[in-house]
């Protein structure tokens, strides 16, 4: 393992725990069905910090991978046939429900601002559902980052190939209250991923 490989282990690794410190704010392991809007306002600022983290680990693995030729696609199986039901009767098709994903594709440009938080104005309990939602995308991406890197360096390769611009990237994550060595790591991503997009235009 290669220094910077290792630096970008270590950096999951830190965001894991800082995961399941911001979880334990409000104990959502518990699964509470309401938490104070203030303490879920905390957890949603450490989220927003740690997912853009993750997504720019993931982005520096996935710009270090060397993508082997892709395999021709197999054609498509054969739909399977309508059951022979009785008169009368209808088969029930139900909406398949899918987890949450944390989008790591970044942005093709940098927006600056954004619309007014309104639930600072709010008060009262909150759900936290959507909270825990997050959580959960993050640590299924902070559990397989090889698997996520591949799937996100093989969207990337489809944007070189049809022309899009270079992805954007925005200013350095300020996590040094959630922990020393998370500031560290966060501040030095940006450059790295500035230098793994360097060859965008000309190898596309």
């Amino acid at each position: 393992m290669d220094a910077q490989t290792d630096i970008l282990k270590r950096g999951l690794e830190h965001t894991g725990r800082a995961v399941l410190d911001a979880s334990a704010l409000a104990n959502l392991h518990l699964g509470p069905k309401v938490i104070g809007r203030g303490v879920a306002q905390r957890i949603s600022g450490r989220l927003k910090m740690l997912e853009t983290i993750v997504r720019r680990l993931i982005l520096v693995l996935a710009l270090n991978l060397t993508l082997a030729p892709a395999a021709p696609r197999a054609a498509p199986a054969e739909p399977k046939p309508e059951p022979n039901l009785p008169d009368g009767v209808e088969l029930a098709i139900f909406p398949r429900l899918y987890p949450r994903r944390l989008k790591l594709l970044p942005a093709r440009q940098t927006i600056e601002g954004g619309f007014p938080d309104i639930s600072r104005t709010l008060s009262g309990p909150v759900s936290p559902h959507r909270l825990m939602a997050r959580i959960a995308a993050l640590r299924r991406v902070i559990a397989d980052p090889d698997g996520h890197a591949l799937r996100l360096a093989r969207s990337l390769k489809r944007l070189q190939k049809h022309g899009e611009p270079r992805p954007a990237v925005g200013a350095a994550t300020s996590a040094f209250r959630l922990s020393p060595e998370l500031g560290a790591i966060a501040t030095l991503l940006p450059a790295q991923i500035r230098a793994g997009l360097d060859s965008w235009e000309s190898s596309g």
